[in-house]
């Protein structure tokens, strides 16, 4: 299997969580430096979000589908190769309202964005993400098939290195699947207790089977403001080139 090389890379506070109100923290505001440092520094082709990061990233916009007498069929739409980046948005069942094909946040790249669809995605949705030039991929019928979306971003739009930036669902899922090859995970200095907080790892109702995994220490990083950088191998492996220069 012919994939790019997948890399989780996340900060989470000393009691796992990865939101709830430890990020207000001095400490953790300065290790989120630190985060964006490194993420540069890896000089991935692609950053991978999850459906409920996409969201507040998108301020909750929902779209608005139009029923058409013809919609685009069942398979994968390319609307730009060869992007400096890519934002790959997990979207299972199509619920990311996009205005245009181009992720701009403050302080971050424009990115081209990809969506990662299930069979379950509506076919208005399909036309919905053509007409606004966002490209997407088909990766499973009733649940999400990583690796078919791991060797489609890499045979469809050349991506060597990926970046899995959260959520916990996602994290999860795509090292249940076997297709990441490293953990870089970032600890803050801080914690805050509350309960129900997403953490690291979470296990999606849609994955039937999930089993714990241990992981091999490569290397630990001192950061500024106490903070810690702990990056972990997993044992997978796939057929992936780096860019040169790369961590």
């Amino acid at each position: 299997m012919q994939r790019p090389k997948t890399i989780i890379h996340i900060l989470s506070a000393l009691d796992g969580k990865i939101t709830g109100p430890f990020m207000q923290m001095p400490a953790t505001q300065a290790v989120s430096e630190e985060y964006a440092r490194i993420r540069a520094q890896y000089q991935a082709d692609a950053w991978l979000y999850g459906t409920t990061t996409t969201k507040e990233f998108t301020s909750y916009r929902t779209p608005v589908l139009e029923q058409q007498d013809t919609v685009p069929p069942a398979d994968d739409f390319v609307a730009q190769r060869n992007a400096a980046l890519y934002y790959v948005s997990v979207d299972a069942l199509g619920e990311i309202g996009w205005e245009s094909g181009t992720f701009q946040k403050p302080g971050r790249p424009d990115a081209h964005v990809i969506e990662v669809l299930t069979q379950q995605a509506p076919a208005a949705y399909r036309a919905y993400l053509k007409k606004r030039g966002v490209s997407y991929i088909m990766a499973g019928r009733d649940s999400l098939d990583c690796e078919l979306a791991c060797e489609k971003l890499y045979k469809l739009f050349g991506i060597k290195t990926i970046l899995i930036c959260g959520g916990g669902t996602v994290n999860w899922t795509f090292l249940q699947q076997g297709v990441v090859d490293e953990i870089s995970l970032l600890l803050a200095p801080a914690a805050d207790g509350k309960a129900g907080s997403v953490t690291v790892f979470e296990r999606s109702p849609l994955l039937l089977k999930s089993t714990p995994m241990q992981f091999h220490l490569k290397s630990i990083n001192r950061l500024k403001s106490d903070g810690v950088q702990l990056v972990y191998s997993t044992g997978s492996s796939g057929n992936w080139a780096p860019k040169e220069g790369a961590v």
